[in-house]
Formats: C-alpha cells, sequence, structure tokens
C-alpha cells in the first residue's frame, strides 16, 4: 500500500574604536564533528503541497512513492469502491508533481493523472481528479526538512519586534513532530575570557542539538551594529562602552562554534541586520567576502543603508521562509519573487545577496534594489 501518515541597557550604534579580538585558547577548541552524536531524520512532508493542510485521521495523507511529497484525500477525488482498493499491499501512489515531471521528461506520452498504480497499470478506472486549480513549480514541495534558527545578537543591543524570531515562529506550526528549533544566543567576544565563555557555552549547546536531529538548514541571524567608518561589527563591551573588530576576526570567533552545524546541513543563511557600512566600506566589504568564503555558507544577505531598521526587512524574510525554506526554492531562483513581496523596503536600503549555487563553487555577490524598479547590479 503506498504511505499513509496522520499528520537592558540601549545602544544606537554610532562608532567604536577597533580591537584585534583574542581567539580562545587551544584548550578551548570545538566540538570535533567525531564526537557527535546525530539522530536519523524526517522523510515525508507533514502538509498536503496543494492545499497545506494537514490531518489527523488515519490514512488521510499519501505519501509519493517518487519523492517526499504527501497529497491529502480531500484534493483527490478518489471513487468511493476504490477507497480500499488503493490501500493494498502492493500499491504504489504517485504524486501530481512526479506525474508531469515524467511526461516533461519523455518518459511518458501525454496520458491521464490515475495517482495510484499495481507496477504500472493504474489501479483507478478512470482518471484520479485534482480538486483545486493547480499552479505549481515541480520544484515546490511543503518541505519538513529539519530547520535550526540561530540568532546572535550583541549584548545589550534591543530587539523588540525584531523580524527573526517572527519568521521562525511563521515557520514553526509546518513542523508539528518538531524538526525545527530557534536558539538566542546574546554575545559578547570583546576579550579571550569572555570568547572563551561564548564558546564554551555554545559547544555544550551544540552537542545538545545534534543529539535530537540531523539539522539540514541552518539559519543565522546577526543583529548588531557597525562602526560608521571602517564597518567593523561591535563585539562587545571592553571597559565602560562598545569595542568592533575587523570583519573576519570578529565572524572566526562567531561562528567557530556553530560550524559542524554548517558543515553537516545542506543549506546555510546568514543574514547581517546591521548597518550599512559594513557593506558600504570596501575593506570590511571584501574581508566580508573572504570570511563567507571560509564558513562555507550557502548565503549570506546584507543591506546597505547607513540607519538600518531591521523591523523593514520582515517581509523579505517572511518570503524567504515561505518560498525557500516552505517550498525549498534554490535561493538563486527564489530571490527576486522574494524582492518583489518586499518592494518597500527598496526605499529603505539596498539588499546585498552573496551566495554559492553549487558546493565548491565560488562567491556571487549580486547587489539588489528595491525602490521604483528591480535592478540587479553585480
Amino acid at each position: 500500500m503506498p504511505a499513509t501518515k496522520m499528520t537592558a541597557k540601549k545602544s544606537n550604534g554610532g562608532t567604536a574604536p577597533r580591537v584585534l579580538l583574542r581567539l580562545p585558547g587551544e584548550n578551548s577548541s570545538t566540538v570535533p564533528a567525531e564526537d557527535m552524536d546525530v539522530c536519523n531524520g524526517i522523510q515525508h512532508n507533514e502538509f498536503c503541497f496543494i492545499c497545506r493542510d494537514g490531518s489527523t485521521e488515519a490514512h488521510s495523507l499519501v505519501c509519493c512513492n517518487n519523492c517526499v511529497r504527501v497529497t491529502c484525500m480531500k484534493c483527490m477525488d478518489v471513487p468511493k469502491q476504490f477507497q480500499r482498493a488503493i490501500l493494498a499491499p502492493d500499491v504504489t501512489f504517485r504524486c501530481i508533481v512526479c506525474h508531469i515531471g515524467r511526461k516533461q521528461e519523455g518518459q511518458r506520452r501525454s496520458e491521464p493523472y490515475f495517482g495510484f498504480y499495481k507496477g504500472e497499470v493504474p489501479v483507478l478506472s478512470d482518471f484520479l481528479p485534482i480538486l483545486t486549480t493547480l499552479e505549481i513549480s515541480p520544484l515546490a514541495e511543503i518541505s519538513s526538512a529539519t530547520v535550526m534558527f540561530i540568532h546572535l545578537n550583541l549584548v545589550n543591543n534591543d530587539t523588540t519586534g525584531g523580524p527573526f524570531n517572527l519568521a521562525y515562529q511563521f515557520l514553526a506550526p509546518y513542523f508539528p513532530r518538531g524538526g525545527i528549533t530557534y536558539q538566542d544566543m546574546e554575545f559578547d567576544i570583546a576579550t579571550a575570557e569572555k570568547a572563551t565563555a561564548y564558546q564554551r557555552k555554545v559547544d555544550k549547546l551544540v552537542r545538545d542539538l545534534l543529539k535530537k536531529h540531523p539539522w539540514s538548514r541552518i539559519v543565522i541571524g546577526i543583529t548588531n551594529h557597525t562602526d560608521n567608518v571602517t564597518g567593523d561589527p561591535f563585539a562587545g563591551y571592553n571597559g565602560e562602552g562598545y569595542i568592533a573588530g575587523a570583519v573576519d576576526n570578529f565572524l572566526a570567533i562567531l561562528l567557530k562554534p556553530w560550524q559542524v552545524l554548517i558543515d553537516r546541513a545542506d543549506e546555510s543563511y546568514l543574514w547581517f541586520f546591521a548597518c550599512g557600512a559594513l557593506v558600504n566600506n570596501p575593506t570590511s566589504f571584501a574581508a566580508l567576502q573572504q570570511s563567507l568564503e571560509h564558513h562555507r555558507l550557502s548565503a549570506s544577505i546584507a543591506f546597505t543603508a547607513v540607519r538600518f531598521q531591521p523591523a523593514f526587512t520582515s517581509h523579505l524574510l517572511f518570503a524567504f521562509v515561505e518560498q525557500v525554506l516552505i517550498e525549498r526554492f534554490p535561493i538563486r531562483y527564489a530571490f527576486p519573487h522574494m524582492l518583489g513581496q518586499s518592494n518597500k523596503l527598496g526605499r529603505h536600503t539596498d539588499i546585498v545577496l552573496m551566495r554559492r549555487d553549487t558546493p565548491g563553487e565560488g562567491l556571487k555577490v549580486i547587489s539588489l534594489w528595491v525602490g521604483k524598479r528591480l535592478a540587479f547590479r553585480k
């Protein structure tokens, strides 16, 4: 039978003196990958890719034998006389997207869609109606691949109403069986002692997280300030005020304990919620690109506004969740559509997308503006 399932102190940025951030000593190295315990993951989607609904009734979600999609019985008009027959042990199910894909690849001439088969012989006597107008890309699904949101926020930086947590809350209902988590980590890595304490705290957390799931998608948000002149990101307190560090130095410390998660993930994304000096300054922007290459992230997004307001990115983040995390479109295809849902953001800032389309490929930098028109500037 086809598989079935149920379903503090505030800061407004400004300037900060640059210091060389010290990496922790050898005695506080990050967790070796071979020492991590990892459990098995989830295979099929949790929601019908047509109506995006789940179900708690037995046999109400039918799993495709050719892909990870599921289709609910409410979206298919299976005749009553065949509702027992389709549950036979030797019956397989092919979703409508896989059926269309077979025709596009030339495996079959144009033929009706029957859905349920014994070998290549249809179980139903007539075609299987889909009870909706279906407009969907063959690439799309309602993905249940595990997702981890990691929010790294500068100490005493107020993120009330921040969009990153809202994006997580928007996605969380798509994971009724788990497989999604949100980790909020305040950082102050301004001294070697503080950096060591941060790394030890993250090491322990990473060990625990890897025992729960093999996290296939990692989404990191860094909420921070940058020096208005140098573009250096703030690192924390050293004495009375904030200090900053060169971006490559800063990211080496901040991301190092998370690297095992990044390396094991199928996709990894980094969002910089920071003022635009980070990318407007040629020196810091060049160092940023080199650092992203080093950390092997799939894609990173930054903004050029001098007085950047993270709340304005909400629509862009929601579109990212919808198209990249839920429907599983590659970000190179999804991004123009994401921008189309975020046109007002262009009044505030340009957007810089840095992506790697395939593992081992060099970083591609694309500057995008979404004001009155959409322009791509490489």
